[in-house]
């Protein structure tokens, strides 16, 4: 299991077979009462970049194979259950004069059916075609806000499953591999499926956070929130490297991914760690600290991390943005190195789990009304997503190869994904899809994993730099 780009996830070769609602039930969900919890603060921003360029409105997606030729009844009925069980598949939302309005179709009126992709195309031609059906069947603004494909292959088919990033998040896109695989087994063998229901929907989930966004406890920590903002003037950072473009300019993102250390080595990483008590998250950190360190000069990190807030049980299995944004800031010591910034990158994340009980979004809306920080809003930023995908990865079947992606989308900045699966350390970068700003990635890259492989084989790594200076020889 690992994350990647639409380009290099989705490989379609044979003529898919999507499972869409039924016209009767699309009918009855665009008569789906009003609910009264508002978006939550991610979606709402989603929601009203898709009414400014709804042609570009990105969306999540997962592909996992199973093995044996597709059962497509028992396909329907395993997806129709896995809707229906997710209040967040059932939602779409109303544009107002005023925002947006929240509707959730009852469960009851679900009923998918299947049918073959229209087109003509032969051979991988139809990678673009699930393409465009995927962008035109998933919008939050009508039900549903995802979409499934089924696509045959020698020895089974691969299970795609799509889903507007305003109900959906990267750890979502994971559990719904594992779920309608197992959702679809059960069905084959008429059993009952083996699989924890969320405790609340995506609409408790709303109210939860605007009630995190007022209470005591958002007055106690909101105080290290303005600290850590005012420690880049009030503007949102974006990435140290220089990926020789105009700042602000956006561009299409393309999404790449590589192996960082896979075999021996990640296994020796992995021994580093527990040999040195770090947190996969510190280490991580620690080594994206030095290889920028090392390429740049810069001496203090600052990136805003993001993290899940599911908090407990109650929304564990859900499927919905359960995310925030946290800043992760540290300065360097004089001499860097995996051993001394080790600390530091702990203590940072420490803070910053503490600071995700608060929604960035009620943060910076306190400092806006402070009267600082108007900068905060006028640039995109750059962002680092940890992703630890080992136990999910373990309750896959066998050759499931599960890939989690992100539609392209367009960027000025650069979004890092790294992780650690089953087999090995990845990573995914997005960025601007110019030539210049991948010709300084590729060297970034081979840097980070450098930097890991060092740690790897030594158990400690000093950027070339520090030494070039003569700190620490």
């Amino acid at each position: 299991m690992r994350t990647g780009g639409l380009d290099e996830t989705l490989r379609v070769s044979a003529r898919p077979i999507v499972l869409r609602p039924t016209a009767a039930a699309r009918v009855e969900a665009a008569a789906a009462a009003a609910s009264p919890a508002p978006p939550a603060f991610l979606q709402l921003d989603h929601l009203r970049a898709a009414v400014a360029d709804p042609a570009h409105a990105p969306y999540l997606g997962v592909v996992t194979h199973i093995s044996g030729p597709v059962d497509t009844t028992a396909l329907v009925d395993a997806i129709t259950e896995f809707v229906r069980a997710h209040d967040g598949l059932r939602t779409w939302f109303e544009r107002t004069d005023d925002g947006f309005v929240r509707h959730v179709v009852d469960p009851a009126t679900v009923v998918f059916e299947a049918a073959e992709l229209a087109g003509e195309a032969e051979g991988e031609q139809w990678t673009a075609e699930l393409q465009r059906y995927f962008e035109l069947a998933a919008s939050p603004f009508d039900w549903p806000p995802a979409a499934f494909a089924a696509v045959p292959d020698a020895d089974g088919f691969d299970l795609v499953f799509i889903a507007d990033h305003a109900l959906s998040d990267g750890m979502s896109q994971a559990l719904a591999a594992l779920e309608l695989s197992e959702r679809y087994r059960a069905a084959v063998s008429d059993s009952e499926a083996r699989w924890a229901a969320p405790g609340g929907t995506n609409a408790d989930y709303a109210a939860c956070e605007y009630d995190r966004a007022a209470d005591a406890l958002a007055d106690e920590l909101f105080p290290q929130w303005d600290r850590a903002l005012a420690e880049t003037d009030y503007r949102l950072p974006v990435s140290v490297l220089d990926l020789g473009i105009e700042p602000g300019e956006r561009y299409r993102r393309r999404i790449r991914s590589r192996t960082l250390l896979d075999g021996e080595l990640a296994r020796s990483f992995d021994v580093a760690l527990e040999s040195s008590g770090a947190s996969l998250s510190a280490a991580l950190f620690t080594a994206l600290a030095l290889t920028d360190y090392e390429l740049t000069g810069h001496d203090r990190y600052w990136t805003l991390n993001v993290v899940g807030t599911r908090f407990g049980e109650r929304f564990a299995t859900g499927q919905g943005w359960y995310c925030n944004f946290v800043p992760v800031s540290f300065a360097l010591p004089g001499n860097p190195d995996f051993t001394s910034v080790l600390p530091l990158a702990k203590a940072a994340l420490d803070r910053g789990r503490l600071m995700s009980r608060l929604p960035a979004h009620a943060a910076i809306g306190r400092v806006l009304q402070s009267g600082r920080g108007a900068e905060l809003i006028t640039r995109e930023p750059s962002f680092v997503t940890l992703l630890d995908l080992r136990r999910a990865s373990a309750l896959q079947a066998p050759g499931a190869n599960t890939r989690i992606f992100t539609a392209d989308g367009h960027t000025s900045t650069l979004s890092i994904w790294l992780g650690r699966n089953d087999t090995e350390y990845f990573v995914s970068i997005g960025a601007p899809d110019v030539p210049g700003a991948w010709e300084r990635l590729t060297g970034y890259g081979e840097a980070l994993r450098a930097t890991l492989a060092e740690i790897a084989t030594t158990g400690n790594y000093r950027p070339d730099r520090a030494l070039a200076r003569g700190v620490g020889v």
